[in-house]
């Protein structure tokens, strides 16, 4: 368990690390919270690899976030914004006429 955490740990890293923004609108929170992930799973990686820590199978919840955060990032080619903003539609504050223009 703990190399698949590991693996999925460094997946996650470095799709976060080589997105590129391209016409994506930049978001300063959206930056900060991929640094801190960036950073929780590199750090994973590097005390997984000195033995620092060792993940036992009843850990396997960590696992399945990891997986479906791994997965999510890969779908969406790493546009962290996509998987934690919520759209207009959804907030309530966007009225379907101010966007007609009626």
């Amino acid at each position: 368990m703990t190399y698949i955490t590991a693996c999925l740990c460094a997946v996650i890293f470095t799709r976060l690390f080589t997105y590129k923004r391209g016409g994506a609108r930049f978001r300063r929170w959206v930056s900060a919270v991929a640094s801190l992930m960036m950073g929780a799973c590199g750090a994973m990686v590097i005390y997984t690899m000195t033995g620092q820590i060792v993940m036992g199978w009843h850990e396997w919840p960590v696992a399945v976030l990891l997986t479906v955060v791994a997965v999510a990032l890969l779908q969406n080619g790493g546009n962290l914004a996509r998987l934690i903003t919520i759209p207009n539609e959804w907030d309530g504050k966007t009225d379907r006429r101010s966007r007609d223009g009626s």
